[in-house]
């Protein structure tokens, strides 16, 4: 078995997530974790600082309504820009589909963004999430995924213990679809980095 890949041994029946179907709720708070935490003034694995306090406040300058799902969705395209430039892979018309935690198939990106816009009619469920991921410190990583995304803590034991391909790049065995327990590793792989040192975690289904 490759280096990267993931043994499904490992996980065993201790895992609860490995089978489960797509959780969005759960995506989302995996992202808004791992975005918050990347960002300059914590790792430093992209070059932003939207997610903050002094972040929402621009926000609701121009979305009032919407601000920290606005605020969110800018957040995680500079995290979806940033993992995209460090795989540097070059799709193919008919070929496979790479995905990463910020970048899924284009169906499921579809589903996931029905999902959030029902969740702007919920903003106060959601307001604890969105300050507890501002007040994010580089400290709480990767214990915060678990904390505040609720990542199965066997996610992490597995991620690990894994090593890196390239310098910049974790691959994960392609499953035939993705189901939850994809989405929870591709969000623990992060842990392969270091401070200023992003290494993206990811995954190829067929086109």
């Amino acid at each position: 078995m490759a280096s990267g890949a993931i043994n499904t041994s490992f996980w065993g029946s201790t895992s609860r997530s490995l089978h489960r179907p797509l959780d969005f709720r759960q995506l989302f708070k995996l992202r808004l974790v791992v975005a918050a935490l990347g960002e300059t003034q914590r790792l430093g694995w992209w070059n932003s600082g939207v997610l903050t306090g002094t972040g929402e406040f621009l926000f609701q300058q121009g979305f009032p309504r919407s601000a920290l799902f606005a605020q969110t969705r800018a957040g995680f395209r500079v995290a979806q820009l940033a993992c995209d430039e460090a795989l540097a892979i070059q799709p193919t018309p008919g070929g496979p589909i790479t995905c990463q935690l910020f970048r899924l198939t284009p169906q499921l990106e579809d589903a996931f963004e029905n999902e959030r816009n029902r969740w702007m009619d919920e903003p106060q469920e959601w307001a604890d999430c969105f300050h507890a991921a501002w007040g994010l410190s580089a400290e709480q990583w990767p214990q915060a995924l678990v904390e505040l995304a609720h990542l199965d803590p066997v996610a992490l034991d597995w991620a690990r213990q894994q090593t890196p391909q390239t310098a910049k790049a974790l691959r994960l065995d392609d499953p035939f679809e993705i189901n939850q327990g994809h989405i929870e590793r591709m969000a623990a792989g992060f842990v392969c980095g270091q401070p200023g040192q992003l290494v993206v975690p990811y995954l190829q289904v067929a086109g």
